[in-house]
């Protein structure tokens, strides 16, 4: 299995470059940026390369309906590989299925779920409230 991180600008790279400062790096796990001197022909030769010894692949786009979640749904229809796309998926989901990537052994889909579940999970707004002292013996 081989995860595909891409996105706009230095999006994959920036995902890249924290999941090393706190895991140290993940195995299988590519990370594509689509920058601006590129179109959309050149970033699917990227992919296309990147995925060409690989059966099962996720892709984790940055944007729904962007060029890289574009590019990555034509290959997922085009090629006869088992090739999900997720979008939005949050660097916590990417370091937590990434260093269990290698004991994974379900499918693609199955592995997209996964990770958009655990995004969602560790989507939150912190609270404040207002905690009301319990007793007033000498402030303590």
């Amino acid at each position: 299995m081989k995860l595909v991180v891409t996105g706009h600008g230095n999006y994959a790279t920036g995902i890249e470059s924290t999941v090393k400062l706190l895991a140290g790096g993940l195995d299988n796990v590519s990370f594509i940026d689509f920058t601006g001197n590129m179109d959309e022909n050149s970033l699917n030769k990227k992919f296309s390369d990147e995925i060409k010894d690989d059966q099962q692949i996720v892709f984790i786009c940055d944007l729904l309906g962007g060029t890289p979640f574009k590019e990555a749904v034509k290959l997922s229809v085009l090629s006869d590989k088992e090739i999900s796309v997720t979008c939005g998926c949050n660097v916590g989901s990417i370091m937590e299925v990434g260093l269990q990537l290698s004991s994974f052994d379900g499918s693609s889909d199955e592995l997209a779920k996964k990770l958009v579940s655990i995004s969602q999970i560790q989507t939150k707004v912190f609270e404040h409230k207002n905690l009301e002292p319990t007793s007033d013996e000498d402030g303590i």
